[in-house]
């Protein structure tokens, strides 16, 4: 009877695993069908009526020399009506002090070089150079920095985030104007899709091509699912308290106006990330987040020891859920709302966490229950969830890539051999969770001291 008891019970363990493996392989793949569909159909036009509006895009920066000039200068070359345009490079005095690079060209002297004598001299008007000065700043304090400068000058606008790799569609201005005449007059945040797909090609490593489609399809399925269920019901109950859906922004892509990011205390500093924890406060605070349907574009780390470390550093989004529910405590946010806010996060995190066990503990035990069937079973389920959505992804991406002005890159993405990638891609897939129980390991001193370690705030 025992026996019989065991058997039922490890028998119910495969069954759950393939169930939460289905749930990622089947609505992210909805998901991102939803979206392709969207980005493919994009026929923006602009309006007559819209009055041209000032526009900042916000790009803190740190060691990005190699690559900084031509990514201001793609930024420069977008013209859009609609909105008079100025780009912000923040720097951090973090960069100058470095011994690494004490003796080089810091990424604001590569600016000043290209704006006195460069690529960007023609643009020069257009373009304003921060520096964060804070000796133990991160994302969050360049960020911070840079809109307490600009609203000392400047009326209440919108912004964007991006990174120093990121890479935008031309439609990225004609759908903010479309968002911003659907809710005149109306204050909202808003997150725009990525597919990291910069360094996918037929002359990239096979891990970087396989780590580029994997980082894909999760944004373009699983966060953009995220973002477009929070957006209906902020569509739908604008402006009432009380909110209970978690929603997410994740800083590049993602933007608001400056009342937005100051009425709800500006990024957190305090923490490693700034990017979900600032979801999760503008959630509390009932403000709306709507998708912004233009693609951008991003890199990935090109080797298995980065892939891990920035898999870690973006876990502690989910572990700093407990810091953002006790602010908003202190806030007077009612419990029942912020409880139902931190199980929707900790939800998730948990499902990161234990990814990896979704797919190993099936085969682990086909192994003890010495089942064919059950190992037939967890192979099958593996391909139809994890492997079926990317390959068809690769398949369709291009197409999407050519509707959003990215032609080279759509080239690029048809001449990737699934194959050749595919061993890579199973090694992501079974060692997801790695960075997230690294993450969780390195976090229980700060979880003891309530001090967060010094070398991990930097951001790095």
């Amino acid at each position: 009877m025992r026996g019989k008891i065991r058997y039922m019970f490890l028998y119910s363990i495969v069954i759950i695993c393939i169930c939460f493996q289905s749930e990622r392989g089947v609505f992210d793949f909805l998901s991102y069908l939803r979206l392709f569909r969207q980005l493919k159909q994009n026929n923006p036009k602009n309006s007559a009526k819209f009055t041209k509006q000032i526009l900042f895009i916000l790009v803190p920066v740190l060691r990005e020399q190699l690559i900084i000039e031509n990514t201001i200068l793609k930024f420069c070359e977008i013209n859009n009506p609609n909105f008079e345009i100025v780009i912000i490079v923040i720097t951090s005095i973090r960069e100058k002090i470095n011994k690494n690079t004490a003796d080089h060209a810091t990424t604001e002297d590569v600016m000043i070089q290209s704006l006195s004598s460069g690529k960007l001299l023609k643009y020069k008007n257009n373009i304003r150079l921060f520096k964060d000065p804070s000796y133990h700043g991160n994302m969050a304090t360049q960020l911070n920095y840079a809109i307490r400068e600009i609203k000392k000058t400047e009326q209440n606008a919108f912004y964007l985030v991006y990174n120093a790799d990121s890479i935008i569609s031309v439609t990225t201005f004609e759908k903010l104007t479309e968002l911003m005449e659907q809710h005149p007059n109306e204050e909202f945040a808003f997150q725009q899709p990525c597919a990291f797909i910069r360094d996918l090609s037929p002359d990239s490593n096979q891990f970087t091509n396989a780590l580029s489609l994997y980082q894909s399809w999760y944004c373009l399925g699983h966060e953009s699912r995220l973002v477009y269920n929070y957006g209906l019901k902020s569509e739908k109950n604008w402006g009432k308290r009380n909110n209970t859906k978690l929603g997410i922004v994740v800083g590049h892509g993602s933007g608001m106006t400056f009342n937005i990011n100051t009425n709800n205390k500006s990024y957190p500093t305090d923490l490693l990330t700034e990017d979900l924890t600032f979801g999760f406060i503008l959630s509390a605070n009932n403000v709306p987040i709507l998708s912004l349907t233009a693609l951008e574009l991003a890199d990935v780390p090109n080797c298995f020891t980065n892939f891990v470390k920035q898999k870690s550093v973006w876990f502690w989004n989910f572990l700093g859920y407990i810091n953002c529910y006790k602010k908003m405590r202190k806030q007077g946010h009612p419990r029942s709302q912020l409880i139902t806010l931190f199980i929707e996060g900790l939800g998730a995190g948990a499902y990161w966490f234990f990814d990896t066990f979704f797919i190993i503990v099936p085969f682990f035990l086909s192994i003890v229950l010495e089942s064919y069937l059950v190992a037939i079973l967890s192979l099958v389920s593996f391909f139809i969830f994890y492997i079926v959505p990317q390959y068809l992804l690769l398949k369709k991406l291009p197409d999407v890539l050519d509707k959003q002005g990215f032609p080279s890159f759509a080239d690029n993405a048809r001449k990737v051999s699934f194959i050749k990638l595919f061993p890579s891609l199973c090694l992501i897939i079974l060692t997801n969770s790695v960075g997230a129980w690294i993450a969780t390991i390195k976090s229980v001193p700060y979880f003891i001291s309530g001090k967060l370690p010094e070398k991990y705030k930097t951001g790095d």
